[in-house]
């Protein structure tokens, strides 16, 4: 959910007014929800900041989903050059609907005995995922480490191609250790993607986990 709020402030920076708000009514009905548990307030006094939080919530989950519209098509194509087979996706996860803020309120409102139980609200985009699944069933649950790696990888460089469309030039890209990981053919193809174009730096605990090292433009720092 984190990075999935960064890559949309990446590619509409005036949107971090979004995030923040939800967090800000998130937070306030959270400790509204304490004093309604311990007694100090009616659970009547939830129903303002509920309101709040679903106006917030339904402007959250729409820039999540226009976020991962940009990329789900390109995610498909990376994926499948980095080698991961099968029919592959990436969506946007929601746990309740957030077709609008009555609806979304109303989920919330339902929630109260547990949100009273837990101490915090239990119902809203906070709770939403990113999902990469293959042939249908879910990566986090059914993948290896190195099949998520590949689709972490892939979602990296859709975002970076959504990015650079969106500015007219690529971002920086930051990849830590993520050749160790991989076999020699995935490596090669996951290079030859990065020498496509903009500016990358790679770590690796081998100088020779990075194919091409020694080739023109590519720099090295901390290599003894």
């Amino acid at each position: 959910r984190a990075h999935l709020d960064q890559f949309v402030v990446a590619l509409w920076p005036t949107r971090a007014a979004t995030r923040a708000g939800y967090r800000e009514a998130l937070a306030q009905r959270n400790a509204q929800l304490l004093r309604v548990r311990g007694g100090r307030s009616p659970a009547e006094s939830l129903a303002p900041w509920t309101q709040t939080l679903a106006l917030a919530g339904v402007s959250l989950a729409a820039d999540r989903r226009a976020a991962v519209a940009r990329v789900a098509e390109v995610f498909v194509e990376h994926a499948g050059e980095l080698g991961l087979s099968g029919t592959v996706t990436v969506s946007y996860r929601e746990r309740v609907p957030t077709g609008d803020a009555a609806e979304l309120g109303a989920a919330i409102t339902d929630a109260l005995e547990a949100d009273l139980a837990r101490g915090h609200t239990t119902r809203g985009p906070h709770r939403d995922d990113l999902e990469f699944a293959r042939d249908g069933r879910t990566l986090r649950r059914y993948g290896s480490q190195g099949e998520q790696r590949l689709a972490l990888l892939a979602l990296l460089l859709a975002e970076r191609d959504a990015i650079a469309a969106e500015r007219d030039r690529p971002p920086l890209l930051l990849l830590d250790d993520v050749m160790s990981e991989l076999d020699a053919a995935r490596r090669a193809r996951l290079v030859a993607r990065l020498r496509a174009g903009g500016q990358v730096i790679v770590s690796a605990t081998e100088r020779e986990h990075v194919p091409g090292w020694d080739s023109e433009g590519v720099a090295l720092v901390g290599v003894p």
